[in-house]
């Protein structure tokens, strides 16, 4: 099991890629919530890299979450009841 920094919050990702987030009582991971990968961009917002769910449960320090700046680089992507998003703010990692 991983953990995902989002801003001042932690959340769990669970080896399915399922998401659990304590800090407002969901404990249980739900079916219809997973991490699928992740995505970098440039500076132009084009895609330079894809990282598949297993690039971030196996190797997140691998990952260049964000630029020298720090803004965010590498975006998580996740399956939402149904629908696919990039997460954008607050500045986010998996360690």
């Amino acid at each position: 099991m991983r953990t995902i920094v989002y801003g001042n919050e932690y959340m769990k990702l669970h080896d399915n890629g399922y998401i659990t987030r304590p800090e407002i009582g969901m404990h249980t991971p739900s079916e219809q919530w997973r991490v699928v990968g992740a995505v970098s961009r440039n500076n132009w917002g084009q895609v330079t890299k894809r990282y598949l769910l297993s690039d971030v449960l196996e190797r997140p320090e691998s990952i260049p979450w964000h630029f020298k700046n720090g803004k965010q680089r590498t975006r998580i992507i996740d399956f939402d009841h149904g629908t696919h998003r990039e997460w954008h703010s607050p500045k986010h990692w998996v360690r």
